[in-house]
């Protein structure tokens, strides 16, 4: 009995709580937004919401993302002989839109199928969060990245508006990533594609349209840089050019010159290039990579320099093993 009346009270308790979330400024300058800016009716826009659940545990899981506190060691491991395999099943199956996406986009089809492989495992986990609560428990609840997440759940109304989705029924990540290739919905609007031609961009249930739109994702511009050079490389390890230096990770294109690292590969070396240093356990050696355009492009993929070696050593694996 105790624990009925518990459970009771909860659900009361819930449901005053988000009863009084439409009744937060900042959610009914939203509200307005979605009216002015977009044409959505008030009464739509607050009835979604009122049935968004806030959940704390969103929010720890932002606060601690899998790439910040898994060791590299670890982190790795993800290049299982399981995934290299089910990867090479995967390319198989969808020979046809692997070998489109490659002559339409010059992306090799290990690279899509290793990012497809680590963001979901081919499909078989997209995320059991509705993506409504996600992204309504970061836009109003998650001070640290709130105009980000208001935008997406900007995105997401327009988003379901255009592909005609229910709101309150698509699940995703944590984050609010959706599908087989944890697309954002400002992604998903912009570079999601009808890859098999049947009149709908679904990354949600169509690896066809999930391995293109995958393509054109990495072949697209990011800013003021190209996207995938089909002529470059991805990486090559490097060494510390002063071993007294504490030398990390950066993002930011540059010279070969300006980098802290180096090959000993003798090339030329006349393009930009970012650096990549990763920490092994135990103290071991610190290991550094070399990252040609294509390396950035998948960090715009996921802004990580554990994801970004981790796709390019599952691609490596996938070709090997799969020839």
């Amino acid at each position: 009995m105790k624990k009925f009346i518990s459970f009771f009270i909860l659900i009361l308790f819930s449901n005053i709580f988000f009863a009084n979330y439409l009744d937060r400024d900042d959610v009914q300058e939203f509200i307005n937004l979605m009216h002015e800016e977009h044409n959505f009716s008030k009464e739509y826009i607050s009835k979604t919401l009122s049935q968004a659940n806030k959940q704390q545990k969103i929010i720890d899981l932002m606060n601690n993302p899998s790439e910040k506190i898994t060791s590299w060691d670890d982190y790795k491991k993800r290049v299982s002989l399981t995934r290299v395999q089910n990867g090479i099943r995967f390319i198989k199956t969808y020979k046809k839109w692997f070998i489109k996406a490659e002559e339409e986009y010059g992306i090799p089809r290990e690279v899509i199928a290793a990012i497809i492989g680590l963001e979901t495992n081919y499909g078989g986990y997209k995320g059991n969060t509705r993506v409504i609560d996600a992204l309504t428990t970061a836009a109003f609840d998650y001070p640290r990245r709130r105009s980000f997440f208001k935008t997406q759940l900007e995105e997401y109304f327009l988003l379901s508006r255009e592909e005609n989705f229910d709101p309150l029924q698509i699940k995703g990540s944590y984050a609010g990533a959706m599908g087989f290739v944890q697309f954002m919905p400002d992604n998903y609007r912009r570079l999601a594609i009808d890859f098999d031609g049947d009149g709908k961009k679904d990354i949600l249930n169509n690896p066809a349209d999930a391995i293109g739109s995958v393509a054109n994702f990495l072949s697209s511009t990011q800013g003021n840089k190209r996207g995938w050079n089909k002529n470059g490389f991805i990486a090559m390890k490097a060494n510390a050019k002063k071993s007294n230096k504490l030398i990390k990770s950066s993002f930011k294109l540059k010279s070969y010159k300006d980098l802290d690292i180096k090959v000993e590969k003798k090339r030329d070396f006349i393009d930009e290039y970012i650096q990549i240093s990763l920490f092994p356990n135990d103290n071991a050696k610190d290991e550094f990579w070399l990252g040609d355009k294509n390396l950035y492009a998948i960090t715009r993929y996921n802004p990580s320099s554990k994801y970004a070696m981790t796709v390019f050593l599952l691609s490596e694996e996938i070709a090997s093993i799969g020839k």
